[in-house]
């Protein structure tokens, strides 16, 4: 068993009662030793074989993990078209028609996908419509997912292969956006995405597998050790587990099988994982959504839009499924994670674990946790029962109960940063008081666990780490940032994606600080994220990402490249 110092650096262990060190020593998966140089070195010169990297300085931390992500659906978009950052209708067509023309001279004859579009960032802000992508393609069928992951943009022969017209009825829960004649526009929101995703053709094993390992080799680069994955299938938990199993999935994945799925009673009565695969893979949640998204107006809002007044957004799940489902999972044994993001939403899944909890004391796996403190330092391990995944906008009045009912607050900063030019207007002023609130709900004694919902944003942690200190994109804002009330102090920000997510998945007493008998899950940047200018977090270096012991990326051209090297060998 390799035994391996790290030291003449700066190392931020995240661990209230010590949380700066000068060395850590690392014995197989675990830490056997972390703190002042000197004693550190004497319990690696006890150790046979140690092998010692010097970290010229840089800054070593504990895992950075994003608690809100869909990894897989990240993979499989790095193979299609990207729609992120596009600025216009026009250059967003033009990305598609290269994608179009590489597709036919290749010989490609199935369905053209992509996504990352965001008419918000456009100059018009109305939604596209299938005319605009019969110019690029009549022939292919194309389906384009908006950014947020709630809406459909597909052409006139998607449209068709699906079996949509201007007599399809919108589905509970959807909407399809129509012409002045009546006719489709080419826009499916929520659940009117189902109708597309039937003629869709189904992704094969191998595809799903490829689609992860690649995810997660980029998850890797950027300093992630881990992620929550969110709303899993019942064949992508099998492609998960193979992958874990034969020692090819390398980040930590803590998953969730999402609630529509048809195989979800085989799923909860076999239970929840007790222990992590392979050492790397852990279903452990049951994912819900109880609404869609703001971008695409489909976040249920205890009032009108104030840009369409006539809309207060969709419900998925109405109050009593959403109490059954919540009470079938708990009784299993899953933690709930559900999506909420307007403001009806997060009251109707507060209201509902406040009646499940209150009512039937006893009934569930999971007690209500005591609020933990904002270090996390003392938390026990166990898993929180509830998790509302978003939170983005919550009336006032509800901040306090997450808290109160001690439910985890999973929240993405960078949603706040992309969502800063256009919130205003679809929520008004006086509803953006109780918008992106990270500040409000950690002092109302809630836990606040960050991620990046990616491919929805970047899986940079860097993004979200920026985002979360500053309150400003990284394109730029108002130099104290958006709602500056709100922004968490650095410390609070690592801690969100370190400690938080592990306490999130029940796994502080091995995960999430640089303790004696952890595991060594670490990442090494070039310049201390704790101190340096925020600027500066944005341009860090990733120079080593470790899981378990294990380096599954070092910087070819930072200075531990060779160490690491050596490591493989």
């Amino acid at each position: 068993m390799e035994s391996v110092l790290y030291s003449n650096g700066v190392i931020w262990t995240g661990d209230p009662s010590r949380p700066w060190a000068e060395a850590l020593l690392v014995t197989g998966e675990t830490i056997a030793a972390v703190g002042p140089e000197t004693p550190v070195a004497a319990a690696a010169a006890g150790t046979p074989g140690v092998r010692a990297v010097d970290l010229h300085g840089a800054y070593l931390m504990p895992g950075l993990v994003d608690a809100h992500a869909h990894v897989q659906g990240f993979g499989l978009g790095l193979d299609r078209v990207d729609l992120v950052g596009t600025a216009s209708l026009e250059e967003t067509l033009e990305r598609v028609r290269r994608h179009v023309v590489h597709s036919r001279e290749s010989g490609f004859s199935g369905w053209i996908r992509g996504r990352g579009w965001d008419q918000n960032d456009w100059a018009t802000h109305t939604f596209p419509t299938r005319g605009d992508l019969d110019r690029v393609s009549e022939t292919y069928p194309v389906v384009l997912t908006r950014v947020d992951g709630h809406a459909f943009w597909v052409n006139s022969r998607a449209l068709g292969l699906a079996g949509i017209d201007a007599g399809t009825p919108d589905p509970p829960g959807g909407r399809i956006h129509r012409g002045a004649d009546g006719e489709p526009s080419g826009v499916l929101v929520d659940a009117a995405m189902d109708l597309v995703r039937a003629a869709l053709p189904e992704v094969d094993a191998a595809t799903k597998a490829r689609a992860i390992r690649l995810a997660a080799g980029a998850m890797a680069r950027a300093g992630l050790t881990g992620a929550h994955d969110m709303g899993m299938s019942a064949s992508e938990l099998a492609t998960y587990r193979s992958l874990a199993d034969a020692g090819d999935l390398g980040v930590r994945i803590y998953a969730a099988i999402s609630s529509t799925d048809p195989e979800l009673d085989r799923v909860l009565a076999a239970g929840p994982d007790r222990a992590w695969r392979g050492g790397c893979f852990k279903l452990g949640m049951v994912k819900f959504y109880v609404d869609g998204a703001l971008g695409s107006r489909g976040a249920a809002l205890l009032g009108p839009y104030s840009d369409e007044p006539d809309n207060r957004g969709l419900f998925q799940l109405p109050p009593d499924s959403l109490r059954a489902g919540m009470r079938a999972a708990l009784a299993a044994g899953f933690q709930c994670a559900v999506h909420a993001i307007g403001d009806a939403a997060n009251r109707a899944v507060l209201d509902a674990w406040e009646s499940l909890s209150a009512g039937a004391p006893g009934a569930f796996a999971h007690p209500v946790p005591a609020a933990p403190p904002s270090g996390l330092g003392a938390v026990p391990a166990r898993i929180p029962p509830v998790r509302i995944e978003h939170a983005q906008v919550v009336h006032p009045d509800d901040l306090a109960r997450f808290g109160k009912l001690g439910v985890l607050a999973s929240m993405q900063p960078t949603h706040a940063t992309s969502d800063l030019p256009w919130a205003g207007e679809r929520l008004g002023e006086a509803r953006l008081r109780g918008a992106y609130a990270w500040r409000t709900v950690i002092d109302a004694g809630a836990v606040f666990a960050a991620g990046s919902d990616f491919p929805v944003e970047s899986h940079d942690p860097r993004t979200g780490l920026y985002a979360a200190v500053t309150r400003r994109a990284v394109s730029g804002g108002p130099p104290e940032g958006w709602s500056p009330r709100e922004r968490l102090t650095r410390t609070e920000a690592l801690v969100a994606f370190t400690a938080a997510p592990a306490y999130a998945s029940g796994d502080l007493d091995r995960l999430g600080t640089l303790t004696p008998g952890k595991l060594a899950d670490f990442v090494v940047f070039d310049r201390n994220l704790a101190t340096c200018d925020p600027e500066r977090i944005l341009t860090a270096r990733t120079w080593l990402t470790v899981v378990g012991g294990r380096v599954l990326w070092a910087d070819p051209e930072g200075p531990l490249a060779a160490p690491a090297a050596e490591a493989a060998r």
